[in-house]
């Protein structure tokens, strides 16, 4: 059939927005269309009359779908349904589960299938108003099409999926194409797509269709299924079945056949007259006859086949308007008229103002404040009678009348406009933060805004990165603080020296926010990590992990790890092998003695030390609960009495035996995990929680004495008043101890939200924290929420609100224990790891790149040393392309730093490298970035490398050294160097030529172009080095100065961006003239 354009018209302000769909109507005569402005007009007929005409939505339509009774409309937030009048029967926002909406699918009757951005898949019943599904998917979902056996998704990243149209399982599933789908079409038994890939690093519109074969469940070839243009649109030519129609984004359209068949129809091109605009969208008609384009500038084309077309052919009638009868012209002043008003004298009140003159002051637009919004919960209450919703009035709320939210009125909007849910229960401050990436990376994101205080926040986008808050639970353990800053051992991979390099960075910071890649890195090489389940490997896993089940188990293995480190490898100075008593054991560590008896009479003793306990609940039978105290159900989990198989030395098989546990000393520091992993134990906290005093269940203070008969006697105290301190001495066996409420980890989850939720912790930071700081000495509650830090009142550290809070962890100090430990860090790097290899290189072959320093040379604070960092990507960027084609960085490419080279800054080897190390990665590579790091496959491999290769440890060494002596780092982007590298360098030791080089809101300048523009040399001509990166920017400082002292700097950086953008910041060839 062939096809010509027929007539074209504008949309109702469709020139201001553009066309966002065009969508034939299947039961009457009509052609609807949307813009992104939130308009719906509709045509009848193929001369496109005007139908109707209204505003749907105040954002862009995202999709437009006639139904059988009205139109359904959907933007990223809202779901409207309405009649093709425009009368409005079902209306859905501002709900938590309609969040990125960009796809929908008329399922069945009333039954909506909506496919959104952030992941999720949809059901909603369009008779009552309600979700009555939600489905996790593995990416966000771009297009929804129905097929006669399965639903077919595709996803951002180019994936096609079959649902099962009933339970909505995937059944199977394709690539289609590698970079996202542009759309997506169903025609018979054929899958058809279109999409982009990545070519030479750019994103492109792939010149070809993929084909799918449901019966053969198959991907037929492409060169199969010829197309002569970069298709973007497709849609399905059912009466001339297998054929689609294929459209580019300049309008050109052409008709393919599946089957490969070239006929005269599917060998033309046709171009639709859209002049500089762009085809948006398309659709073709019941009836076959016609076929519709919108453009972004507004317009609708129409093309008909010859002869007579109709729309439809089976269309039922529309309703039109009643025509309004015109009333025959009368003159007011018509003399004959006897409704003439010739003859009536006009009156004006007695200040000679009329009735219609409006006061100016109510012509001025007022900002008022919202109602409250009603608790979500209401909504499943909520009856729908004639398109109108109806619940029952909660009971705090009056007759007619709703409050004013004005809690949190005044605040600031988020700098990187991050989305709220308001109909969540969380507080703010406890909820987890979306990190939404610029292009520029994570080191622009405005952490600062999250902290106003001056302790760091931990960053999130780094795997397993969700034991930030039993990091900071360790940190403000003044003895753990000094005691792993204090470690220092000879051990490759050791995790109580990471945790001594975070807590530098952590005590250096002052309000910056920190990372802990390394420590999370060495955690991740542990051999018992992975079997017990304690690394999240993926982003499903994520999904559907339980942080509060798993932060428990992290801190028992991590506590048992750092005590078996401390005790077995001691630090440096320390003789090899030489025993010392754990300071982890000496903190967290009691004896307790078990009892076992066994059937047969026999009984025996064992004793053994403990780091922790688990709370243990007595469950009652039936649904009634009992008052328990906390001291009760604490020496309930202390003191266990239970049933247990186990062997029996006497009857030499394994017998019923009855334990009974005592506990013989009490610990420096109480570490509880509260276990609260079903729903009898959240009904118990629930339950002890009403009845608790001072707003809470967990006592402020306790006091425990352990009595002659080895029992436990445990007095609370809800008010942290109580004055003293323990009863006890360093030496003496400790029977009475007063014990603070110091830690409290909970889990913020809500149970009807998806994902996996956060964690938090609130800590009680004393006086030393604070004068460490610089501030005044003061004790104070703050709630660490990874880098969102904000103090709180001490009476909300004990409350959980169970709906969407569960206690995991409790960590009670003992008053005064701090004392009996020694809280001074005298462990510092020393000169040696300079001038020897301490760890030794891993290749005895590695040629000399360096020279180390000699006995003679020594650093100074204030000395110049030049540096530069070469990196390798060991995780790429995830990320989602739209349909739209804009890009979005989910989460950034994790760096591993794979070079670090440092050149001396005086002397007569001034420039001369005496570090130059090769970092052995513990890691897969993905990417070596040999263009940009010089670093080629095998450089970081201990078996093949020739490079002078050592562990990140060793190098980390001598870098905390240089810090500690107080050198000035010269270099270029040494932002994120830094970053990568996971040091914290304080600014007044940072020399960096990036911005040294730069004037005020203009662009930062290459290392390459400033070298060529103040030095006149030309570096990185075929690949990157670290040691001639480092040495030039040591020169450029030098020249700096001289500009400096000179009073030139600011000419010349003006004439240096003169220069770059009269050569488009592009080195000129060696024959052009430079500047």
């Amino acid at each position: 059939m062939e096809y010509e354009e027929y007539k074209s018209v504008e949309c109702y302000r469709g020139r201001e927005f553009g066309i966002s769909s065009v969508v034939f109507d299947y039961q009457e005569e009509l052609l609807w269309s949307s813009t992104h402005g939130g308009h719906v007009t509709s045509f009848w007929g193929t001369e496109l009359n005007k139908y109707t005409a209204f505003q749907a939505h105040n954002a862009s339509v995202r999709q437009l779908q006639p139904t059988l009774h009205g139109v359904i409309t959907i933007t990223d937030r809202e779901l409207r349904y309405a009649t093709r009048t425009g009368l409005p029967m079902l209306q859905m926002g501002n709900v938590p589960a309609l969040e990125e909406m960009q796809a929908l699918l008329y399922h069945s009757e009333n039954a909506l299938l909506i496919g959104c951005l952030n992941k999720k898949l949809i059901t909603v019943d369009l008779a009552f108003g309600n979700i009555t599904g939600e489905m996790v998917t593995r990416s966000g979902i771009c297009l929804l099409k129905a097929s006669d056996q399965y639903i077919c998704c595709g996803d951002v990243g180019g994936q096609v999926s079959f649902l099962d149209p009933m339970s909505l399982k995937i059944e199977h599933s394709y690539s289609a194409h590698t970079a996202g789908l542009c759309d997506m079409e169903v025609v018979g038994h054929y899958i058809v797509t279109c999409g982009f890939s990545q070519q030479f690093g750019q994103l492109c519109v792939d010149d070809h269709i993929q084909v799918f074969d449901v019966r053969a469940n198959r991907l037929l070839a492409p060169s199969a299924v010829t197309c002569g243009i970069h298709p973007m649109l497709l849609k399905g030519l059912t009466a001339f079945a297998p054929e689609v129609l294929a459209v580019s984004e300049s309008g050109e359209f052409q008709v393919v056949n599946l089957r490969g068949l070239v006929t005269p129809t599917t060998m033309c091109v046709h171009h639709v007259g859209v002049d500089e605009a762009v085809v948006c969208t398309v659709d073709v008609s019941p009836s076959q006859q016609c076929l519709a384009f919108g453009d972004s500038a507004g317009v609708v084309h129409l093309w008909k086949a010859e002869g007579d077309a109709v729309l439809n052919h089976n269309a039922l009638p529309s309703i039109f308007a009643d025509g309004v009868e015109s009333a025959p012209y009368l003159s007011l002043d018509d003399d004959a008229s006897s409704v003439s008003l010739a003859a009536v004298p006009m009156s004006c009140c007695s200040n000679g103002r009329l009735l219609s003159d409006w006061p100016v002051a109510n012509s001025k637009f007022k900002r008022r404040r919202n109602p409250r919004s009603l608790d979500h919960r209401l909504f499943s209450q909520m009856k729908v009678s004639q398109s109108v919703g109806f619940l029952p009035r909660p009971p705090n709320m009056k007759h007619n009348q709703v409050p004013y939210d004005l809690v949190g009125e005044d605040e600031p909007e988020s700098p990187m406009m991050r989305e709220e849910n308001v109909l969540s229960s969380i507080p703010k401050k406890y909820r987890q933060v979306e990190m939404k990436y610029s292009k520029l990376g994570v080191e622009y994101f405005d952490f600062a805004y999250y902290n106003d205080t001056e302790f760091a926040g931990l960053e999130i986008h780094i795997p397993n990165a969700y034991c930030n808050c039993m990091l900071q639970v360790l940190y403000f353990l003044e003895p753990i603080r000094c005691g792993v800053q204090n470690h220092l051992c000879a051990r490759d991979v050791c995790l109580a020296c990471e945790l001594g390099f975070l807590f530098r960075m952590l005590d250096r910071a002052k309000g910056r926010n920190c990372q802990a890649t390394n420590f999370l890195r060495a955690f991740r090489t542990l051999k018992d990590v992975g079997p017990l389940g304690l690394l999240i490997s993926c982003e499903e896993e994520e999904l559907s992990a339980n942080l509060g089940k798993l932060i428990q188990k992290w801190n028992r293995f991590v506590l048992q790890q750092l005590n078996q480190e401390m005790q077995q490898y001691p630090s440096i100075p320390l003789a090899e092998n030489t025993p010392c008593d754990s300071m982890i054991e000496q903190l967290f560590g009691c004896q307790v003695k078990t009892h076992t008896c066994c059937q047969c009479g026999s009984k025996t003793e064992r004793t053994s030390t403990e780091l922790l306990f688990s709370l243990c609940y007595p469950h009652t039978a039936g649904s009634s609960q009992k008052r328990c105290s906390f001291g009760s159900v604490l020496e309930y989990s202390i003191c266990k009495h239970q049933q247990t198989h186990a062997w029996c030395d006497n009857c030499g098989k394994y017998m019923s035996t009855t334990q009974q546990k005592a506990l013989c000393t009490l610990p420096n520091v109480l570490s509880l995990n509260c276990q609260v992993d079903n729903e009898q134990d959240r009904e118990f906290w629930k339950f002890q929680q009403t009845g608790g005093e001072g707003g809470g269940w967990v006592p402020l203070s306790m006091e425990v004495t352990i009595s002659d008969d080895k029992a436990l006697n445990i007095v609370e105290y809800r008010l942290n008043a109580c004055t003293g301190s323990s009863k006890h001495s360093a030496a003496s066996p400790q029977k009475t101890a007063m014990y603070d409420l110091q830690m409290v980890v909970g889990y913020v989850k809500e149970h009807w939200m998806g994902g996996s939720g956060n964690l938090i912790a609130r800590i009680r930071v004393g006086s030393a924290n604070h004068v460490r700081k610089g501030q005044e000495p003061k004790t104070q509650w703050y709630l660490f929420n990874d880098f969102v830090i904000s103090p709180i009142e001490e009476s909300s550290a004990t409350v959980f609100p169970l709906e969407w809070l569960t206690p995991c962890i409790l960590i009670y100090v003992q008053r005064g224990c701090e004392q009996h430990f020694d809280t001074t860090i005298t462990v510092k790097c020393a000169e040696a790891v300079l001038i020897a290899e301490t760890h030794g290189p891993r290749s005895v072959h590695s040629p000399a790149t360096f020279a180390p320093l000699g006995i003679t040379e020594h650093l100074e604070k204030g000395d110049l040393v030049g540096i530069d960092a070469e990196f390798v990507t060991v995780n790429q960027e995830e990320a989602e392309v739209k349909c739209d084609g804009t890009h979005t960085t989910l989460k950034p490419s994790q760096m591993s730093v794979a070079r670090i080279t440092v050149v001396r800054g005086k002397g007569p080897l001034e420039g001369t490298p005496f570090i130059d190390d090769y970092i052995e990665s513990s890691e897969q590579v993905v990417d070596y970035l040999t263009e940009f790091s010089g670093i080629n496959p095998g450089d970081l491999d201990v078996a093949v490398s020739s490079k002078h290769l050592t562990t990140l440890k060793a190098t980390y060494l001598k870098l905390l050294y240089l810090l500690e002596v107080g050198v000035k780092f010269v270099g270029h982007g040494l932002k994120k160097d830094f970053r990568v590298i996971n040091i914290l360098i304080p600014p007044e030791n940072v020399l960096d030529t990036v911005e040294l080089f730069y004037l005020p809101k203009h662009r930062l300048i290459s290392l390459r172009f400033l070298a060529w523009y103040f030095l006149g040399i030309r570096i990185q001509e075929d690949t990157h080095d670290s040691s001639e990166d480092a040495r030039t920017a040591l020169q450029l400082y030098h020249r700096y100065q001289e500009l400096e002292s000179e009073k030139k700097l600011t000419e010349s950086l003006h004439r240096l961006y003169e220069t770059g953008r009269n050569y488009n910041w592009v080195i000129p060839d060696k024959g052009e003239v430079s500047h």
